[in-house]
């Protein structure tokens, strides 16, 4: 989990360098990077999981330490509906809102650009969520 974490880190760190150099959106080998980083956030949380039930599995095994006295003590059944509960409600709410952009996005298509009298401060691009809604400054969309 830790190293992950030291992975995710260093993946910003080339973020940063790459777009400091004005090269962030353009080199491919750190986009595909990106792509394969996206479980990682996952696996970590996993990891920590497991390092946490491993750890207290020996003491119980060996008879250090009792089955219940392995069990959180502040957490009740209660807890563990409710919280059940919330997180049912959040994903209900995100996928279909995440699912409804996404659609969005892909329906629009991409968008041509008109190149400007003058360069854009700071060479950033218009944010996805205006392109899709047409809001992009000199955008059109593309035949």
């Amino acid at each position: 989990m830790v190293g992950i974490g030291f992975l995710m880190l260093g993946v910003i760190v080339i973020a940063s360098w790459l777009r400091w150099k004005g090269r962030l959106y353009d080199t491919d080998w750190f986009l595909r990077l990106c792509e394969a980083c996206l479980p990682l956030g996952f696996i970590a949380v996993i990891a920590g999981w497991i390092t946490t039930e491993v750890g207290r599995q020996p003491w119980v095994v060996y008879g250090l330490l009792r089955t219940a006295d392995a069990v959180t003590p502040s957490l009740t059944g209660r807890n563990v509906l409710a919280s059940l509960i919330v997180y049912i409600g959040v994903y209900l709410v995100v996928y279909p809102v995440t699912l409804y952009y996404l659609v969005l996005l892909v329906r629009a298509g991409p968008l041509a650009t008109e190149e400007p009298e003058q360069p854009i401060e700071g060479l950033q691009r218009p944010l996805p969520a205006r392109a899709a809604a047409g809001l992009g400054a000199g955008m059109e969309r593309a035949p």
